[in-house]
């Protein structure tokens, strides 16, 4: 494997005011997705260079977008250029690592910019944080599927978590996880495995949080209910508006209770047990 920052991405990027090609780069690669970009008017997704011709020759009004190779560096160069602080709710802001606290009330996730999802820009982690803040208890036990930069963990231990089982397949994503947690000050409370979400056999815990793919959480859903022997709150996104329909008639086929639903954006977080 090599060393992240020898890696190569590359990057497409469009108008906000382009929905159809938005919705278009979601429903057919969000699977290669490592991260995404918000500026005032753009939207810039971000893909392993190894996709690039594949991608690329799926796209047919290419007019509408602009490719760019990237490498590590500009990543970062490119994050302190357009990476704001993001007001989560009343209580808590995501911030930079180079972002200077001011007021010592409101609760902090500081984050390092990395090639992984959890940057807190994107609707589906702040839903989920939102809808966690809701159910979590101090004292919980937290399964975090898909922990990327590590930034639900973050929240969940923030927030009450008495542990969080973190579970991540990309190892590329290890350095800025542990990166975070420590400016977190968080040092202990926590595993880290690096490993398919489909592959483990342990959801008993008491909250199971899951910002991944749709197709992922098709077949995710039908091994919680198989295998848990408690009922855990399960926090669901990832996931589309338009997805709402099929994954409630997966959710009621498989005898889970709906709690709570909240849109944002194009996206929906669905709160089960």
């Amino acid at each position: 494997m090599k060393n992240i920052s020898q890696k190569e991405w590359f990057s497409i990027s469009m108008q906000l005011t382009h929905k159809e090609n938005i919705n278009f780069l979601y429903h057919n690669f969000y699977d290669y997705m490592i991260g995404t970009n918000e500026t005032d008017t753009e939207l810039i997704f971000y893909f392993d260079k190894k996709n690039r011709t594949f991608i690329q020759n799926s796209i047919v009004n290419k007019s509408e977008f602009v490719i760019e190779d990237i490498n590590y560096e500009n990543w970062h160069s490119n994050y302190e250029k357009y990476f704001k602080p993001i007001q989560v709710n009343e209580q808590l802001m995501i911030i930079p690592d180079w972002y200077e606290i001011n007021n010592q009330k409101r609760d902090y996730i500081k984050i390092t910019p990395g090639m992984a999802f959890g940057t807190g820009a994107h609707e589906t982690t702040q839903l989920v944080i939102t809808n966690m803040i809701k159910h979590i208890k101090i004292g919980h036990s937290v399964l975090d599927l898909g922990s990327g930069s590590g930034i639900l963990s973050i929240a969940a231990l923030k927030y009450g978590a008495s542990h969080v089982s973190c579970i991540e397949y990309d190892q590329d994503c290890r350095e800025n996880f542990l990166n975070n947690m420590k400016l977190n000050h968080i040092n202990e409370n926590y595993s880290l495995s690096f490993d398919d979400v489909l592959s483990i056999d342990n959801y008993n815990h008491d909250l199971i949080l899951a910002n991944i793919n749709k197709n992922i959480l098709i077949d995710l859903l039908p091994r919680i209910k198989n295998l848990r022997t408690n009922t855990p709150i399960i926090i669901l996104s990832g996931l589309l508006i338009s997805d709402s329909d099929e994954m409630v008639g997966l959710i009621k086929e498989l005898g889970f209770a709906i709690i709570d639903k909240e849109e944002k954006g194009e996206w929906i977080c669905i709160v089960i047990n």
